[in-house]
């Protein structure tokens, strides 16, 4: 039986959608983002996933590359739509088989699987039932959920319900950028924020009830909130900012149970709040988690509303685009720039020691809780030499920065035992396309998926043997 690592799990992650391809092979189902990016306008880099990275053929080939990096640990998601296409009832063998195929390599390579359920691929036939905003999708995701408990849970012994709920429902239904591209809809965004957080509760429940021996958590898009100086309201700004951007998901995961400014907070925003059902408050109680999985790219700077109606600050465009990455929440609060804070070319604060700040607030909020930072890494435009070989400088420099400020928060108390780069290997970045990378090995697209690590690669390798035993 195969235990949950002892040692620092030192990884990286992938999700189904960004790096599997195979659309429609063995039976999968259609998902929301195969129909978006065949058919929407608002596919503004004008690629799809269809065959992404190709793991679904190479994934021995992208174990063994994170095997000879020393990685002891693998994150990825199942796509639903590949173990029930419809979403809701027939279960496809052929995806149990992929996934118990990539689980049975990684075990026989030394790596600890990691699996995420639901990381942003809704099967099609349920988006077209309203997703998540229904509250139908919540036993549908604990069905699913089920079926995977039953079918892997034997090997893989690190769960997580849902990556990012916060952020899946804010690009879903604030920016606009994922489908079903509601913009600036803060009743759905709340409504669908808080199903997210009933399925991720119901299905920890469901593990629990199965008598499985692992461990079940959830990832956070984490974003410390820090309050320019010249901010006046100090307390509420935080308060409103704060729900908004972490307790939402985090209070109700760790203790069981919504803000209790949560009310308040809603009327703020002037949202309906008949989305909250008095009798969902055992099921929330009922689905604790057993940790924290944290993706840290960036703080969220914050300050008093000035003027102007609500409107979100979000670049797809990369280099093509000088917007800087922010939100104004008209009478609520609105994004600040710090002028003394680098930004990468998507508009997002460059700021490594946001890990630090993240991790001991994290503690002071929530103890001794087990932490994971599930995701942590850098995107950038690359250019390859004659060989393909990329030597990405600013990732190593960056991303050594960051697991420098983990380091720093681990010996002064807080309980993170594991750390993932995104990506395994370069993919589509949902929005952003391909040619944004991220990745330890370089894919060429143009060439078969070749695969060619990198030199953050060789960085990372060298990384984790000096630190194997911490």
């Amino acid at each position: 039986m195969n235990q949950v690592h002892d040692k620092f799990l030192w990884g990286s992650a992938t999700a189904a959608y960004q790096c599997e391809g195979a659309w429609d092979e063995d039976g999968k189902g259609l998902g929301e983002w195969d129909v978006f990016n065949h058919n929407s306008s608002l596919n503004i880099n004008q690629v799809d996933g269809d065959i992404a990275s190709d793991f679904y053929h190479k994934y021995k080939e992208d174990i063994d590359l994170m095997a000879a990096g020393n990685q002891n640990t693998y994150r990825f998601s199942i796509s639903w739509a590949r173990i029930i296409p419809q979403g809701v009832g027939e279960v496809n063998q052929k995806g149990i088989d992929f996934y118990n195929h990539v689980i049975d390599y990684c075990l026989e390579k030394g790596i600890t699987p990691n699996a995420t359920l639901f990381h942003y691929d809704l099967p099609y036939e349920l988006s077209q039932i309203g997703g998540w905003e229904n509250r139908e999708i919540i036993d549908a995701f604990d069905a699913y959920a089920k079926v995977c408990f039953e079918n892997f849970g034997d090997r893989v012994k690190i769960w997580s319900t849902v990556n990012e709920p916060r952020y899946y429902a804010y690009c879903s239904y604030v920016v606009g950028n994922y489908p079903p591209n509601y913009k600036l809809d803060f009743n759905r965004f709340w409504n669908v924020l808080y199903n997210l957080m009933l399925g991720s509760a119901k299905a920890v429940d469901t593990y629990r009830k199965l008598g499985m021996d692992g461990r079940i958590g959830i990832v956070h898009d984490n974003g410390n909130v820090e309050l320019d100086p010249a901010t006046k309201e100090k307390d509420i700004v935080r308060l409103r900012a704060d729900v908004f951007y972490n307790r939402m998901v985090l209070d109700t995961s760790v203790f069981g149970k919504l803000p209790e400014e949560l009310g308040a907070v809603l009327q703020d925003w002037g949202v309906d709040p008949s989305f909250v059902y008095q009798e969902d408050v055992p099921d929330f109680t009922k689905g604790k988690v057993d940790y924290i999985g944290l993706n840290v790219y960036n703080r969220q700077y914050v300050t008093d509303y000035s003027e102007g109606e609500t409107e979100v600050f979000h670049n797809n465009k990369g280099k093509g685009s000088n917007s800087k990455e922010g939100i104004r929440i008209k009478h609520v609060f609105e994004s600040s720039f710090d002028p003394h804070v680098k930004r990468n070319l998507w508009g997002r604060e460059v700021y490594p020691k946001c890990m630090y700040n993240a991790l001991m607030e994290i503690k002071e909020k929530y103890g001794d809780i087990l932490v994971y930072i599930a995701e942590n890494g850098h995107g950038q435009y690359e250019t390859p030499d004659e060989n393909g070989y990329v030597n990405d400088d600013n990732r190593i420099e960056l991303c050594g920065d960051f697991i420098h400020y983990m380091l720093k928060a681990r010996e002064e108390g807080v309980n993170v035992q594991g750390y993932y780069m995104w990506s395994t290997m370069d993919l589509y970045s949902w929005i952003n396309g391909y040619e944004k990378r991220y990745g330890l090995v370089r894919i060429d697209f143009e060439n078969d998926t070749k695969r060619i690590p990198k030199a953050s690669y060789y960085w990372y390798k060298n990384l984790i043997a000096e630190n194997r035993d911490i």
